[in-house]
């Protein structure tokens, strides 16, 4: 049997190895993260913009531009790409989509509806450049 005093050296000697693999080991995460970013290249470029045309009853300004995502979602939550603050729109009101060329967009259960020039988006409906998309009483233009 090991005296007391020689196993709590060892207690300690591998305490301090097991320290120095986990910090070997965040060294390792980030410099792994670091160099993926660095190989991923520039930032990817803008598939488009939505352009407020009609605000409805708020404080927006018409020609208020929005940088759109590849998964845009729209609505008055904090975790929305777009978030407007108005009392038409949902928390979750909309998503726009890119596939393919062509932007796709959708209702997600919202109270007062999603339009793609008028015309309701119970399910992806596509949308091109210049269409107007509706979403509760604010009004978009689809630009590049």
């Amino acid at each position: 049997m090991l005296p007391i005093d020689v196993f709590l050296l060892v207690l300690r000697l591998l305490f301090i190895v097991l320290i120095y693999l986990f910090l070997a080991q965040v060294v390792a995460t980030i410099s792994r993260d670091l160099k993926r970013n660095r190989d991923e290249g520039p930032a990817p470029t803008t598939l488009g913009h939505l352009v407020l045309i009609g605000s409805g009853p708020n404080n927006l300004a018409p020609g208020t531009s929005f940088t759109l995502e590849p998964r845009t979602t729209i609505g008055r939550g904090p975790t929305n790409t777009i978030r407007i603050d108005d009392k038409t729109i949902s928390s979750e009101h909309a998503q726009l989509q890119y596939h393919n060329g062509l932007w796709y967009v959708k209702d997600v259960g919202s109270s007062n509806g999603t339009f793609v020039n008028d015309q309701p988006a119970y399910s992806p409906l596509p949308a091109k450049t210049g269409d107007v998309i509706r979403i509760g009483y604010v009004r978009f233009q689809l630009k590049p």
